[in-house]
């Protein structure tokens, strides 16, 4: 059975790095796997430091990766959807037929629907899933804005479907009067948006389903990072989701009483010293969420180099061990 790794987060705290260590370490551990990132800024690439294409190719033992351009992914269903919109109302309204018209352009369906870049990416994903070729897909999303757009967009694009559909039978009723469409004529935008429909519901159980995919949120111990965090968790919820998994990077380890003791003296303890305590502060708020929404809490200490490389001598390994070593961020299970 495939199982699905979701890692998402703000820019800049390492989520690009967690998703791809992760990937890293279960591929050694013999499991075919597939990392896929759909950030437009491409930090993949430079964490396992070879180019990644839109087509999944393997770049370590075990290990392959694709990068994906959401708005290509979803350019036939655009055209499909479109075009069937088209037939369907420019029959009523004939300038719908036209693209480059004024209501041509004002109505156009691939426009009107919330969140269609996002679910490319989340298209994408499913489509891995189903084929069931990996044993497990870790899937580095963009930063945490885009991610909600395409986790809610089922649900949302469900309820646009909907009000389309009652639009369209509505018009129907009072314009047509069963001379266009007989009823047993096919119904393009019909069958086009039922495919959607069916899409959707699909993708939507395998992201509901804790026993094949893992939620994995990762952030930082800083204020800004905590709302975040805080925001996603409620948000998820709200849409039926539940995120099973946080990871904190750039923990300042605690150096001990006789390192913390020259803060006063040596400026650069001292320094390092203040980031420890403001840092303190946040991760018992991070507890706190963690243990109220019953969510695996695991923490990375900085390190001081960047975790970066494929193979036995790339650090990007190191990095692995620390936050999957003893199956601590592990794959959910069957």
């Amino acid at each position: 059975m495939t199982r699905l790794m979701l890692f998402t987060g703000k820019g800049g705290v390492g989520k690009s790095t967690t998703s791809a260590a992760t990937a890293l370490y279960y591929a050694n551990q013999g499991m075919k796997t597939l990392l896929v990132s759909s950030d437009p800024a491409h930090s993949t690439d430079d964490t396992v430091g070879t180019k990644i294409t839109d087509v999944a190719t393997e770049i370590s033992t075990n290990l392959w990766a694709m990068n994906i351009n959401a708005s290509l992914v979803t350019q036939e269903r655009r055209i499909r959807l479109q075009t069937a919109f088209q037939n369907t109302f420019g029959k009523m309204i004939p300038t719908l037929s036209d693209p480059d018209s004024e209501m041509g352009s004002v109505f156009s369906i691939s426009n009107a629907i919330p969140g269609i870049d996002e679910w490319g990416a989340a298209e994408v994903m499913g489509q891995q899933f189903e084929s069931g070729e990996y044993d497990l897909i870790v899937f580095d999303t963009a930063p945490t804005g885009h991610t909600l757009k395409a986790l809610a967009s089922p649900a949302h694009v469900k309820q646009f479907i909907l009000q389309l559909r009652r639009m369209k039978k509505k018009l129907m009723a009072k314009l047509l009067k069963g001379i266009i469409f007989k009823k047993d004529e096919t119904d393009d935008l019909e069958e086009a948006l039922e495919q959607f429909c069916d899409d959707i519901d699909v993708l939507r159980r395998h992201l509901a389903d804790t026993q094949k995919t893992k939620l994995v949120l990762v952030s930082i111990p800083t204020e800004a990072g905590f709302m975040e965090f805080y925001r996603t968790v409620q948000y998820m919820k709200s849409i039926g989701l539940k995120p099973q998994t946080l990871v904190i990077n750039n923990i300042v380890p605690d150096m001990g009483v006789d390192v913390w003791s020259e803060a006063k003296n040596n400026s650069a303890v001292g320094m390092v010293y203040h980031e420890f305590r403001n840092q303190q502060e946040w991760m018992r708020k991070y507890t706190a969420v963690c243990s109220q929404e019953s969510m695996q809490l695991l923490g990375a200490i900085r390190l001081p180099y960047e975790p970066k490389g494929l193979g036995t001598d790339g650090r990007l390994m190191d990095f692995a061990k620390l936050v999957c070593g003893e199956d601590k961020l592990a794959p959910p299970e069957e």
